[in-house]
């Protein structure tokens, strides 16, 4: 149960850092000439899997381990949380967390 615990800690953590990041890429890249004639939710959702998949790969190199190829579509999965917990914010999340719960 701590092990379990320990990594939904690091998770949490993972998507903090990476919506803070996206954030700020988003907020800086705006105004870019063909950026800014795509919505803002699109640009984040692209920008997000985009960064999360990198992430993973970053690490399953660093980690020396085999990339699998659920490694990735857990990527892509994590990129929609991270853009959800961008664009909406955590209350939003727990809210529709603690909605489903049961």
């Amino acid at each position: 149960m701590e092990y379990l615990l320990s990594n939904v800690a690091l998770l949490l953590t993972v998507i903090g850092v990476l919506a803070f990041t996206v954030s700020v890429i988003t907020e800086v890249t705006k105004s870019v000439s063909f950026l800014n004639k795509i919505p803002t939710d699109i640009q984040v959702l692209v920008t997000s899997i985009l960064l999360s998949v990198l992430s993973v790969l970053i690490y399953v190199d660093l980690s020396k381990t085999k990339i699998i190829w659920y490694y990735v579509i857990g990527a892509v999965v994590l990129g929609f949380f991270v853009a959800f917990v961008s664009m909406y914010g955590w209350e939003k999340l727990t809210t529709i967390y603690n909605r489903f719960k049961k």
